[in-house]
């Protein structure tokens, strides 16, 4: 297994891991807190690593979609920001700067 595969597999198992460990919310908003850590060009979408989100899962590293590429366009990596996520597409709504990387 090359290395390529082998990283893609651990990241399948620790998603998979926090779903399996997640409160099991299928539908709802929620709010969350974190830093990111990417942002991708592109499609905006953001990798946060976010405290637990009460009533939805538990702390992790994630990349997460975005509703809109405008959501992303003031947010740099190392920021924390406060967000709203859909459980149900596990799509970013909202996002907040509450502080800026170094």
């Amino acid at each position: 297994m090359g290395i390529r595969s082998a990283t893609w597999a651990l990241t399948t198992m620790i998603i998979a891991a926090g779903v399996a460990l997640a409160e099991e919310a299928t539908s709802g908003v929620f709010s969350g807190h974190g830093i990111v850590t990417a942002v991708q060009s592109g499609t905006g979408a953001l990798t946060i690593r976010h405290d637990d989100i009460a009533g939805f899962m538990p702390a992790m590293e994630m990349m997460y979609k975005i509703k809109s590429p405008d959501l992303a366009k003031d947010v740099h990596p190392g920021d924390a920001i406060d967000f709203k996520i859909d459980a149900a597409k596990y799509e970013i709504l909202q996002v907040t700067v509450v502080g800026r990387g170094k």
